[in-house]
């Protein structure tokens, strides 16, 4: 094998251990989701110490996920008062499965919801 495909590899495999794309809900604490006092998205809590109970499968979480779907939840929370993306970040988030803590986290990310509350304080299945 030539030296130049070995430091290619190596590169390559470096590149991929190294993207931030490669951390995982796992190994990310749940102090990543930090203290967002400035964006927060939610509309449930006003504050950091909001406990829910976090266990349902996708559109089956009450009254959070109006309608039973992302555009009927996202329509009714524009009607009172969210701006489209921030009311789709909310349905997006509570109208998918959740029912332990790394859901949550990974749903929070990828709905792009910055509630105040942590996913470590609430309570699952």
């Amino acid at each position: 094998m030539q030296l130049s495909s070995i430091f290619l590899q190596g590169l390559l495999l470096s590149g991929i251990i190294a993207s931030p794309v490669a951390a995982t809900s796992d190994a990310l604490p749940d102090s990543f989701e930090g203290s967002y006092a400035d964006n927060s998205t939610d509309l449930l809590a006003v504050n950091k110490r909001a406990k829910y109970y976090l266990c349902f499968d996708a559109f089956e979480s009450g009254n959070n996920c109006y309608g039973k779907n992302r555009r009927d939840c996202s329509n009714h929370q524009q009607d009172k008062g969210l701006t489209r993306r921030d009311a789709g970040n909310f349905c997006d988030f509570w109208c998918s499965k959740v029912r332990n803590v790394d859901d949550c986290k990974t749903r929070k990310k990828w709905a792009n919801y910055h509630p105040k509350w942590a996913c470590k304080d609430q309570k699952y299945c």
